[in-house]
């Protein structure tokens, strides 16, 4: 049997067996957490979406699914777009996705930034940082649906031009759709047309993502975390 471990997840490791089957495992209990709502959660949605999702024949401590045969996305446009509108159409109903107050989370997180990565920033940096901090109170005005939260490219499986699979489901929440347009956007389709006040959040998430890269540096005492981070957050700032 040959084994290929993938050791560069926040908050899984992941094993792939033959090529055929990927088990994921909880690096902490509150990812343990997350997989228990995804077991819950993606055996409702797949029906809906237009693409494979993760279908988990064993999950408990870890989780155990057949590979979704796919390279992550670089331009692939088909089943994209379709993809987002049903998933934001998805009726969670009493399902136990996460529902967080979404100012109160982002306030939350940005304190957390502010204390443990700021002080590594240059002073004009800090400046432009607590300006970007300050756009959290205008994440407000959309209709809460629900949300991957973490789409980059790598969760984003295309096969023959076409998007084949989305994985990593462990940030599903109820939330800001423009959430999940914030790669999209600001990488490989910033032609779509959309509505100018979901492109603005996307535009304010993707110029946070980095900083939870470098978060998750300090946390792991990760020092090439840091510096990837770090060098994200100068580049957006």
């Amino acid at each position: 049997m040959s084994v290929a471990s993938i050791e560069d997840g926040y908050d899984f490791r992941v094993l792939v067996l033959d090529d055929t089957w990927v088990v994921r495992i909880p690096r902490r209990p509150a990812c343990a957490e997350a997989l228990a709502v995804e077991a819950q959660l993606l055996p409702a949605l797949a029906p809906a979406l237009p693409v494979r999702v993760p279908e988990f024949v064993y999950a408990a401590e870890v989780a155990v699914y057949p590979l979704i045969d796919g390279a992550p996305l670089v331009d692939e446009e088909e089943n994209v777009r379709e993809f987002l509108l049903a998933l934001h159409a998805f009726d969670v109903g009493d399902l136990p996705v996460p529902r967080p107050d979404w100012l109160e989370t982002y306030a939350a997180q940005c304190d957390e930034f502010r204390r443990l990565i700021v002080p590594l920033l240059d002073g004009d940096e800090r400046d432009r940082a607590e300006t970007l901090f300050a756009d959290v109170e205008t994440l407000a005005g959309f209709e809460p649906v629900l949300t991957h939260s973490d789409l980059g490219p790598e969760h984003l499986l295309c096969r023959d031009g076409a998007l084949v699979g989305v994985i990593d489901w462990g940030d599903a929440r109820v939330g800001d759709p423009a959430i999940d347009y914030s790669w999209l956007l600001n990488a490989p389709f910033p032609h779509w047309d959309v509505d100018d006040e979901l492109r603005r959040r996307a535009q304010f998430y993707h110029r946070l993502a980095p900083w939870f890269e470098a978060h998750y540096g300090v946390f792991t005492s990760r020092s090439a975390s840091v510096e990837r981070g770090l060098a994200g957050i100068r580049t957006r700032l």
